[in-house]
């Protein structure tokens, strides 16, 4: 969660970009969420709250420091959901038009919406091609937004939503062409392991996990941050994260 890598909402101060790394961290999680997912369900309830994250409050990671770092994950998070559409394509659910995604021309539109907004923040303004092995398929993943539509063009499906879709639809490459079918079309795998060599904070190139988490810092590491140079968590706080509570933030 966001907010318990946020030392503002602790009455804390560690550094300037501890919350917008948090975020990262969140988002970086998330990742290996997806992956650990079995089922396209579960992989989609997860694009589901990705995007509405990222678009809401999650937007902050865009002006962290590390520039080069928020473009990275940026385009992840456009190749992440290309990967998503893929595997629907392999179910046949973007064919069929399944019932049991209701809700797919909407969160579609949002990740296109999700390109724009982070465009006007500076990000995915490289505009290099990429070739997946072993298909040999040439793309640019700063323009996720352009092979979503090509998605929604393909399979005839109605992009929802917004009022201004119609100026985001204008922006986009029309000629954008999608993958042959397979296992990781957009090269997914080879990306995510790329990212995580290059953004891990320990030698065995892994992400995420819970180290700008404030609940899992020691007592003695709260206070040394905290303003009134006491722990900002409460005995009960403490106590009931120890027996497996989860910490509610307003």
């Amino acid at each position: 969660m966001a907010p318990l890598r946020c030392p503002d909402v602790f009455n804390m101060y560690t550094y300037n970009d501890h919350a917008a790394y948090g975020i990262i961290e969140v988002i970086e999680n998330t990742f290996l969420d997806y992956e650990e997912a079995g089922s396209w369900k579960d992989q989609w309830v997860i694009c589901e709250g990705l995007v509405l994250f990222v678009l809401g409050p999650g937007s902050e990671y865009f002006q962290v420091e590390d520039g080069s770092r928020a473009d990275a994950i940026s385009e992840l998070i456009g190749r992440l959901f290309l990967t998503m559409l893929a595997r629907l394509e392999r179910e046949q659910l973007l064919e069929d038009q399944s019932s049991d995604i209701k809700n797919l021309g909407l969160i579609m539109t949002l990740f296109i919406k999700l390109a724009s907004v982070m465009r006007e923040s500076s990000l995915l303004q490289e505009d290099e091609e990429e070739t997946v092995k072993p298909s040999k398929f040439k793309f640019s993943p700063s323009d996720f937004d352009a092979y979503i539509l090509a998605y929604a063009n393909k399979f005839a499906i109605t992009l929802q939503g917004l009022a201004d879709l119609d100026e985001l639809l204008a922006e986009l490459d029309t000629y954008a062409t999608l993958p042959p079918s397979g296992q990781d079309p957009w090269g997914w795998n080879a990306a995510l392991k790329s990212y995580s060599k290059d953004y891990s904070t320990s030698s065995k190139a892994i992400i995420g996990g819970d180290n700008l988490d404030i609940t899992t810092w020691s007592s003695a590491e709260r206070k040394q941050h905290s303003f009134t140079k006491k722990d900002p968590l409460t005995k009960k706080d403490l106590d009931a994260l120890k027996s497996g509570g989860v910490l509610h933030i307003m």
